[in-house]
C-alpha cells in the first residue's frame, strides 16, 4: 500500500483547516505550505505567499515531492484587500493600493507560481500510482469574479486573474491528464467574513449585507463546505471531468 500525498496552502483556518482535517481523517498525507503549522500535517514548509516563490524553500519542496506520489494540489489561501479608498487621505490611499497589490500577490501570483513548480511531480511517470486516479490542481474561487457583492469588485479582479490562469491551464492539459478545477465554496462564514464585519464601517453596503445574511443564518459553515469539496475532488465522477477549466459551484453542485 502506498501513501497518497496532497500539497495544500491556506490550512490554518476556515475552509482550509476543515478540509485538512477531512483529508487527515480519510488517510491522505498532507504537505502543508504555510507560515504556521496546523498540528497534523505530515510535512510542513515555512512558506510566505506574500513573497515571490524563489524567496521560499523551493529546493526543499522539490526534494520532498521527488520522493512521493502526489495526488493533487489545493490552494485554499486567500487575502481580502481593503474595501474602500479615501481620496482625501494620502496615507489611507497608499494603504488601499498596497492591500490590492498584496491580494493580487496571494490570490493570483503565488497560486500560479506554485502550480507551475508542482506540475512536473504531478505528471511524472507513475511508479506505484493508482492508475484510476487523475491528478488535479484546484483553487478556491469566488462568484465575486463575475457577480461581486457591492464592495468586492476589486477582490473579484484578483479572483478573475487566477480563474483565467486555470482556463489557460485547462487548454494545456486534457482532463484525462490533469484536472484543472476552480471551486466556488458558497457563502461560507469564514474568518475573512468576520474580519470584514469587524473592521469595515457599519454602513458599508457589503457589511450591511453580510450582517443580514448572518442574522438570517444563511451562511454555510466551513466544515460543511470543506466536506463537499473533499467529496468532489477525491471521488471520480463525470462532473469533475466536465468542470475542467470552468467554475464549479460546490454549494449547488453544478458548473457555472
Amino acid at each position: 500500500m502506498f501513501d497518497k500525498w496532497v500539497i495544500a496552502t491556506g490550512l490554518t483556518r476556515g475552509i482550509g483547516f476543515e478540509f485538512a482535517k477531512k483529508m487527515h481523517e480519510e488517510g491522505y498525507k498532507i504537505i502543508h505550505l504555510g507560515r504556521k503549522k496546523i498540528g497534523f500535517e505530515d510535512e510542513h514548509l515555512l512558506w510566505d505567499l506574500l513573497s515571490p516563490i524563489f524567496i521560499n524553500p523551493l529546493d526543499e519542496l522539490h526534494t520532498i515531492l521527488s520522493e512521493k506520489l502526489v495526488y493533487g494540489f489545493v490552494y485554499c489561501a486567500g487575502l481580502m484587500p481593503i474595501l474602500e479608498i479615501v481620496d482625501s487621505n494620502k496615507t489611507q490611499n497608499k494603504l488601499f493600493w498596497q492591500s490590492q497589490a498584496e491580494a493580487m500577490r496571494v490570490n493570483y501570483f503565488a497560486c500560479a507560481e506554485l502550480v507551475e513548480e508542482i506540475l512536473p511531480f504531478l505528471l511524472s511517470p507513475p511508479k506505484k500510482q493508482d492508475e484510476k486516479f487523475i491528478p488535479f490542481v484546484a483553487h478556491l474561487s469566488s462568484l465575486a469574479m463575475v457577480d461581486p457583492f457591492p464592495g468586492l469588485e476589486l477582490y473579484g479582479v484578483t479572483k478573475s486573474a487566477i480563474f483565467q490562469y486555470f482556463v489557460w491551464l485547462a487548454k494545456r492539459f486534457k482532463p484525462q491528464q490533469l484536472n484543472c478545477l476552480s471551486i466556488h465554496p458558497g457563502t461560507v462564514h469564514t474568518d475573512m467574513i468576520a474580519d470584514i464585519i469587524k473592521k469595515e464601517r457599519e454602513t458599508h453596503p457589503l457589511v450591511e449585507l453580510l450582517v443580514k445574511l448572518q442574522d438570517q443564518k444563511q451562511f454555510i459553515m466551513p466544515a460543511e463546505s470543506a466536506h463537499k469539496i473533499f467529496d468532489f475532488l477525491f471521488h471520480e465522477n463525470e462532473l469533475k471531468t466536465n468542470a475542467h477549466g470552468k467554475l464549479f459551484l460546490v454549494d449547488k453542485y453544478e458548473i457555472l
